[in-house]
């Protein structure tokens, strides 16, 4: 009498069933959501409508002098003043409360290389007790919208880096894509 042998489920062909075909269909909703397109950095969804994007870019450079560098772009939807000299004055503010032995270096109107209207502001602090950070911010309001870039240096990289992390901060345009 021959020898039975069984085949393992693995060693079938598979057969697809009509909920596995089903499945890979695109998956359309059941329900139509209230949404609003949004568009990200190479991609874009639905965004739920009372959703609020919150989004911070962070563009990232090398390590020196011990950290690494960056710059960052956050963006306030909804400022509480269209005034681009009140604004910066209120982050100002909100900096000197909340970061220690934080130390004002400049401020003061600046313009960016397309022209618009910016604010910088230079400052200090310790984030450790035994790290001092040097950070360069410009504000630019548009469109309702503000606009806050970040720099952070040591203070040998303010002097060496420096002035091409600034030509890059000024060199932002709202608005264009």
């Amino acid at each position: 009498m021959p020898e039975k042998t069984e085949t393992s489920p693995a060693d079938k062909p598979l057969q697809k069933t009509e909920p596995q075909r089903q499945s890979q269909q695109s998956q359309q909703p059941a329900v139509k959501d209230k949404t609003i397109p949004f568009q990200g950095n190479g991609f874009s969804l639905e965004q739920l409508e009372d959703w609020k994007d919150k989004t911070i870019y962070t563009l990232e450079g090398p390590v020196t002098d011990g950290i690494k560098h960056n710059v960052i772009v956050t963006i306030d939807a909804e400022p509480s003043t269209e005034d681009l000299t009140e604004y910066s004055l209120m982050q100002i503010q909100t900096l000197e409360s909340e970061l220690k032995s934080y130390m004002l270096l400049k401020q003061g109107e600046t313009k960016l290389t397309n022209g618009s209207n910016a604010y910088e502001v230079i400052f200090s602090w310790y984030p450790t007790d035994d790290l001092r950070i040097y950070q360069h911010q410009i504000y630019a309001i548009d469109n309702k919208k503000a606009y806050k870039l970040t720099a952070t240096f040591t203070k040998k990289t303010r002097q060496t880096i420096g002035p091409a992390v600034l030509r890059m901060m000024l060199s932002f345009n709202p608005g264009k894509k």
